[in-house]
C-alpha cells in the first residue's frame, strides 16, 4: 500500500507563538470554518481546552462526498470509533488500501464530535469577522436551528473547501484574522463509482486510485475532469478539490496532517 506523503511546516515562528500563548487559556473559543474531516479532528483535539464550534455552509458535514473512501491502516480508527462504528464501515482490502463509503466515516466522526461537546452548526456560512477587543468576533447567517450569528473567538482555524461546484457559496474570511490549517497544491480531482461486477472495463484509463468496497461497488479516481465514462454508466460521480499528491488522499493522511499542525502549535 502507498505510504503518507510528507507534510510541510503549517505555521510561521510568529503564529506558532501566538498559538502557543492563546492555548493557555482557559476555556478558550474556537471557530473551525469548513465542514471536513480535518474539521472534525481538529474540533475533537481542541474541545479539551474550551468550547469548539464548526461552521459548515452545506446540510450535512461530508456532503456532498468529493473524497475517495480510503484508509490505509484501520487501527487508527480505533481511537476515535467504536467496534460497531468501525464494523459499519465494512472495510475493504485493496492493493490502494482499505476501501469504505467516506460519508459514514464523516457521520461517525461527526457523532463522536458532537458527544464530545462540539458545537456543529450545518447551512451556515460566515459573513464577516472584526477584532473585537482581545478577541474576533464572527459573524453568520441565521437557520432553522434559531442559533447565535455572533461568536467571539480565541482562535480561528480555516481548512479547505472540498467542493468545487460553480457558482457555490462561500465563507467571507479575513485571512489576518484565522490559521489556514494546510498550505497544499489543491486539484481538481474526478470520482466515479460503479459495479464491482463491471469493473475492471478494457477502456478505462488507469486510475490514480481504484478503491473496491464491500457493498459490492468501487470508486475510481482521476486528476482532473472525467476521462472517460462506462458503457453502463456510473452509479455516483463527484468532482471536488483535493491535495495534489494520491497519497494525500487517506484517512490517515488526513490525521497525519492534523497531528502536525497540533504539535506544532503546542510545541
Amino acid at each position: 500500500m502507498k505510504q503518507i506523503a510528507p507534510t510541510a511546516s503549517f505555521a510561521s515562528h510568529l503564529v506558532q507563538s501566538l498559538l502557543s500563548t492563546l492555548l493557555q487559556v482557559i476555556n478558550m473559543n474556537v471557530c473551525i470554518i469548513g465542514g471536513t474531516l480535518e474539521a472534525l479532528l481538529l474540533a475533537i483535539h481542541y474541545q479539551k481546552k474550551g468550547i469548539v464550534s464548526i461552521f459548515e455552509i452545506d446540510a450535512e458535514l461530508g456532503l456532498p462526498i468529493a473524497h475517495p473512501g480510503r484508509v490505509l491502516d484501520p487501527t487508527l480508527l480505533d481511537e476515535y470509533l467504536t467496534q460497531d462504528q468501525i464494523e459499519f464501515l465494512k472495510l475493504s482490502p485493496n492493493p490502494d488500501g482499505w476501501g469504505c463509503r467516506w460519508e459514514w466515516v464523516m457521520k461517525h466522526m461527526t457523532t463522536v464530535a458532537a458527544s464530545m461537546g462540539v458545537n456543529i452548526y450545518p447551512r451556515t456560512r460566515v459573513l464577516s469577522m472584526r477584532q473585537h477587543g482581545e478577541t474576533t468576533r464572527v459573524l453568520t447567517t441565521k437557520n432553522e436551528r434559531h442559533q447565535p450569528t455572533e461568536f467571539d473567538a480565541d482562535l480561528i482555524i480555516s481548512t479547505r473547501e472540498t467542493s468545487g461546484k460553480p457558482g457555490r457559496l462561500q465563507h467571507v474570511v479575513d485571512e489576518s484574522l484565522v490559521i489556514s490549517f494546510t498550505n497544499q497544491e489543491y486539484v481538481q480531482w474526478f470520482g466515479g463509482t460503479l459495479l464491482t461486477l463491471h469493473h475492471p472495463f478494457s477502456s478505462m484509463p488507469t486510475p490514480a486510485l481504484t478503491l473496491s468496497r464491500s457493498d459490492g461497488q468501487t470508486e475510481v479516481w482521476w486528476q482532473g475532469e472525467c476521462p472517460w465514462t462506462p458503457p453502463t454508466g456510473y452509479l455516483e460521480t463527484c468532482l471536488g478539490l483535493l491535495p495534489f499528491s494520491v497519497d494525500a488522499l487517506s484517512f490517515d493522511a488526513i490525521l497525519h496532517r492534523v497531528n502536525d499542525f497540533v504539535n506544532s502549535v503546542d510545541d
